[in-house]
Order: structure tokens, then sequence, then C-alpha cells
């Protein structure tokens, strides 16, 4: 298992939001993304679904720390 700080930036209702999240990334070759699924108790087939559940606009995730994407995509 892996800790990653994402950041997920979007609108909702309008308002511009900003979270960052601690997820825990499983051992069995789970995805970032699908672990920000878990993160929300969702059963959402991949984060535009997520998004849509949660009523956001325009919104993106991604690394906080971009040294951790660079080392990933090593």
């Amino acid at each position: 298992m892996s800790q990653e700080k994402i950041i997920i930036e979007g609108s909702l209702e309008g308002v511009r939001f900003y979270k960052e999240l601690d997820i825990v990334i499983g051992p069995e070759a789970e995805t970032p993304e699908r672990a920000i699924i878990r993160f929300y108790g969702s059963e959402a087939e991949n984060f535009e679904k997520l998004a849509r559940e949660q009523g956001w606009r325009n919104c993106y995730w991604t690394y906080a720390d971009n040294q951790a994407l660079l080392q990933q995509a090593n």
C-alpha cells in the first residue's frame, strides 16, 4: 500500500473548490482514480461519473506533489 496526497479542483453550484485528500492506494494494482472513488464511498466506474454524483463541474484530480508524479512516470 502507498499513501498519496491528491488535489481535486472544480466547481460546485458555481463556486470554485479545492480539496486536498490523503488517499491510500491498495496493493492489488489499485489506481489513484479507484482510490479516490473508494474514498468517497462510491460505486462509480470512473472519476467523471464520481464528479457527476457529487455535483462537481469542470473538475479534475492531480497529485499534490509533482515529484511523486515524476517518480511514477519513470
